[in-house]
């Protein structure tokens, strides 16, 4: 083990990270910190479905018993809300808020997540930061910089291998159960079914869209409003 350099786990709940992580620990690899970035919604209300906390706390006691690891908690003092409401300085649409961010050129994961990802880890010193990819997800995994690295592609394990190895050890998230892809609630790339979930499930967080959209100068999809969606979940 190279004790000069840190070996970071990011840790989303997810089934590839944690597959990643769990697989790691039971191999005794380096391990010297995992991380959770947790992103706000507002300031009282999580990104992630409540469900997921639950679980991230499951797998969190876990490792603490099996292996003596801890999560390391991450969090931005800012809220995805507090973006959404936040004005525009320049530009032709100088003093117009941000509301939805565009599916194509998003603002939100690179403040809500990746900058103060960044500026943690650029505490740490030299590091190697665990991302977990799976090895059918060949773009992505084209993106990592020298000093990321993806176990799973190393192991040849896909999406579904992940699935797997969490259901053999009965560590699987419950939420995969209804959801292909996890992530923010509010996010407007999820598909239609995983929204028209969040209206039948989640009524408040839903609420909490359509509140958003009524002040968003942009809809929340390309050419859809969430009046649209609703309308839509509604007759089906």
């Amino acid at each position: 083990m190279d004790n000069d350099i840190k070996h970071i786990v990011n840790f989303s709940g997810g089934k590839d990270s944690t597959a990643m992580l769990i697989r790691m620990l039971e191999e005794n690899m380096q391990v010297d910190e995992i991380i959770f970035c947790k992103v706000m919604a507002t300031q009282s209300i999580g990104a992630e479905l409540p469900e997921m906390y639950e679980y991230i706390n499951r797998i969190d006691k876990y490792i603490q018993g099996k292996y003596n690891k801890k999560i390391t908690v991450i969090t931005q003092e800012k809220s995805f809300e507090d973006y959404f409401y936040t004005k525009k300085t320049r530009g032709k649409r100088k003093g117009q808020i941000y509301g939805f961010p565009g599916i194509l050129s998003s603002w939100c994961n690179t403040r809500l997540k990746v900058n103060i990802l960044k500026k943690y880890l650029n505490t740490k010193g030299n590091y190697i930061s665990y991302i977990g990819i799976a090895a059918d997800e060949q773009k992505r995994l084209k993106r990592l910089k020298d000093n990321e690295c993806s176990m799973l592609e190393k192991w040849n394990m896909t999406e579904k291998d992940c699935l797997e190895f969490l259901k053999e050890r009965n560590l699987d998230n419950p939420l995969y159960k209804n959801h292909k892809r996890l992530g923010c609630w509010f996010c407007p790339k999820q598909n239609i079914k995983t929204l028209e979930i969040l209206k039948n499930e989640y009524p408040e967080l839903w609420e909490k869209l359509l509140q958003w959209q009524r002040d968003s100068p942009f809809p929340f999809r390309i050419n859809t409003t969430v009046y649209d969606l609703d309308k839509r979940f509604t007759k089906e």
